[in-house]
């Protein structure tokens, strides 16, 4: 019978073979759900144990999956963000850590600021919306998304949280079937153009939808400007829109955000030191 150190080895070089970037990290990840271990740490724990063929015919499918390209979330149906795990599928982008430093700078720039009213538009499995859910317990918070499926996703996720009765999930073109005023707008949009999206890597580009990832436009901007339009007047005086974006459209945004007419905007960097993310002011 195989151990699970001999298990997590033969994976290991099974994944380099196949060009799994992290490969080492992806076996660990399978093998420990594979087995309904609670984390990596109790492989080594059990370094010695003698599995069972029944065990080793649930792992099979999981790496098989994982040979071929399929991201590690999607075979697990869970991705973390801050610290909290979120049901993911091919419905829905799996997200990502520069979205987390979104929500830490809205913390920032909010902090001391009364929040009584937040959308997040295109909320896909939920992140944005749950999260500030939980930090602004006394907010309404309003999720937007145009995919009926991914609304599915971000419903249950606020199930399993026990967020369902704090936000109101509603289908919508960015802000097309929304009403009210808002103290903050939140996005994670569509930012990236057709030539981007077929040079994206297999992992992205064949297994997380396109429909929320790509924009039309030559910089992949016509889904932040649409945003960028419809927020001002969405937001109630000093409130806030808070974009994540591509790398390489801080200037197209500013323009955007001047013609439009916003009382003061400004862009940050991630912690790569890229523009990242894009800030408005009502």
């Amino acid at each position: 019978m195989l151990t699970i150190k001999e298990l997590l080895f033969l994976t290991t070089d099974f994944f380099k073979d196949k060009g799994v970037e992290n490969a080492k990290l992806d076996a660990e990840l399978l093998l420990s759900h594979g087995l309904g271990l609670r984390s990596r740490l109790d492989l080594y724990l059990q370094y010695d144990r003698p599995l069972e063929e029944v065990q080793l015919a649930k792992i099979r499918p999981l790496v098989r999956r994982r040979a071929k390209g399929e991201p590690v979330q999607y075979i697990e149906g869970i991705a973390n963000f801050m610290g909290v795990e979120f049901r993911v599928d091919q419905r829905v982008l799996i997200p990502r850590p520069e979205t987390e430093e979104l929500v830490e700078k809205v913390e920032a720039f909010q902090e001391g600021r009364e929040v009584d009213r937040i959308i997040d538009l295109g909320t896909g499995s939920g992140v944005l919306a749950l999260s500030l859910a939980r930090i602004y317990q006394t907010s309404d918070v309003v999720a937007v998304d145009v995919s009926s499926e991914a609304l599915e996703v971000a419903r249950g996720n606020a199930k399993e949280q026990d967020l369902e009765e704090r936000v109101t999930f509603l289908k919508s073109n960015w802000f097309g079937d929304v009403s009210g005023k808002f103290d903050l707008v939140v996005s994670n949009p569509p930012y990236l153009t057709r030539s981007e999206w077929e040079g994206a890597s297999a992992h992205i580009k064949d297994w997380e939808p396109e429909i929320a990832l790509v924009s039309g436009g030559d910089s992949g901007e016509d889904c932040l400007f649409s945003i960028i339009e419809g927020a001002l007047d969405a937001l109630r005086p000093g409130g806030i829109l808070a974009l994540e974006t591509g790398i390489s459209q801080r200037e197209l945004l500013n323009n955007k955000a001047s013609l439009v007419g916003y009382s003061e905007f400004w862009t940050a960097t991630d912690l790569s030191g890229r523009d990242r993310f894009f800030f408005a002011r009502a």
